[in-house]
């Protein structure tokens, strides 16, 4: 329903007797940005269409129209229901979104060291030779790439957390799997590898991958597909 053909539309509805409206919502374009001109338009023609029930005498049906965007930013839209999507699972929409509510991620994604090396110096890494250090360094593979969700766009960008300290993938994020750089650090095969998560005091947010992927935090989550084992835990 259009906001300029609301009146019509609800004089219609509440003038058959067959309909019975149980709640009116609309959803917010633009709630995750700083500016909120647009979605204060947005709130103002629902707020607008709102008035037509108490203009016919109606009973006000419940209402709701706040995203996670909207209970961070807009405490005005919350009315008698929020839709919490995204914040549910203890992420930001983005990382410009204001903390207004302090939420803890629910989800970590891991992998584990494979193989351990040694890589000389002028010894490129990866496909298209893309990244090669100029002195001597340790590095470790880890079984996880684009086919699994971890987005390629981070290439030269990405950290995981390997033994509490945050360490770069480096050379292109390939289909299957990882190198990350320990400088001269030491890793095992089968320590753990936090790729979205957190380690010893250390956090990796799904709203940092986005950034380095150059997209939003949704599509980070979203993109972790079925060949990533599921486990969950209850912590009541």
């Amino acid at each position: 329903m259009h906001y300029y053909n609301a009146e019509t539309f609800i004089e219609t509805a509440l003038n058959c007797r067959t309909i019975h409206i149980n709640g009116v919502f609309t959803h917010f374009a633009n709630a995750d940005d700083q500016d909120l001109t647009h979605t204060r338009l947005q709130l103002e023609r629902f707020n607008k269409a709102l008035s037509v029930f108490e203009s016919f005498g109606a009973p006000m049906p419940t209402r709701h129209a706040a995203n996670s965007g909207a209970v961070l930013h807009l405490p005005e839209a919350q009315f008698d229901m929020i839709r919490p999507g995204l914040t549910l699972y203890g992420v930001y929409p983005s990382g410009e979104a204001r903390k207004t509510v302090d939420v803890k991620p629910a989800l970590t994604w891991k992998s584990r060291v494979v193989y351990f090396k040694v890589i000389k110096p002028g010894h490129p890494v990866g496909y298209g030779s893309a990244w090669q250090s100029d002195h001597m360094v340790r590095a470790v593979t880890v079984p996880v790439g684009y086919g699994d969700g971890y987005f390629r766009s981070m290439s030269g960008q990405a950290e995981v957390l390997i033994n509490g300290k945050r360490y770069p993938v480096v050379g292109r994020i390939s289909m299957d799997q990882i190198v990350v750089n320990l400088e001269w650090d030491s890793a095992y095969n089968g320590d753990e590898v936090v790729l979205l998560g957190e380690m010893n005091g250390q956090t990796l947010r799904a709203e940092e991958l986005a950034e380095w992927a150059g997209t939003i935090p949704y599509e980070i989550l979203t993109n972790i597909n079925t060949r990533v084992p599921r486990v969950y835990i209850n912590e009541e």
